[in-house]
């Protein structure tokens, strides 16, 4: 079995149900959009990179 590595932590903010994070790897902005409200409440969630496709662990403030 594979060890799975943990991704870089970065902090995100949040506007409405959108979340907002820029990547340490390349400088570029994404955004995730929660579809649903159960989403909007999570502490941290792993996403991607809109343009480099980095894997990071984006944390939000609550």
């Amino acid at each position: 079995m594979a060890i799975q590595k943990p991704y870089p932590e970065i902090r995100g903010t949040r506007t409405g149900y959108v979340i907002r994070f820029t990547c340490p790897a390349c400088a570029a902005e994404s955004i995730i959009v929660n579809n649903s409200p159960r989403d909007h409440f999570k502490k941290s969630r792993v996403a991607s990179c809109r343009h480099c496709r980095t894997r990071l662990n984006i944390m939000t403030p609550v």
